[in-house]
């Protein structure tokens, strides 16, 4: 699954994004105003999106 809003859907088995879709669907729905949404939408990427990694050899 390929999505230019979250490139790494696609890093993902079609499972695991269908669950993640699911739950930004559901946080849609659950959510009473634009910025809580948002608030859950960020607690939602954060969850699933990998850890980004640093070249080798790059220190924090």
């Amino acid at each position: 699954m390929q999505s230019s809003a979250f490139p790494w859907l696609s890093d993902l088995t079609d499972e695991q994004a269908y669950e993640f879709l699911d739950e930004v669907i559901r946080a849609a729905q659950d959510a009473g105003t634009h910025t809580t949404f948002l608030h859950a939408l960020d607690t939602l990427v954060d969850q699933h999106s990998p850890t980004p990694t640093l070249p080798r050899g790059v220190m924090p």
